[in-house]
């Protein structure tokens, strides 16, 4: 899976628990920026992170 269909999924999923991007990065257990990076296609979540 390209990065922005895992960013979109994400996003989606955040919004759909009507979370911001903090208060999702603090459910998973990563920094915000790391919930940015991903929604916006600059990185990839770990295999870990997925799990969550």
């Amino acid at each position: 899976m390209k990065q922005p269909q895992i960013g979109c999924l994400i996003r989606a999923l955040r919004q759909e628990m009507g979370l911001t991007q903090e208060q999702f990065a603090a459910s998973v257990g990563v920094v915000y920026p790391s919930v940015n990076r991903w929604e916006n296609g600059h990185a990839q979540p770990s295999p870990m992170a997925l799990k969550l």
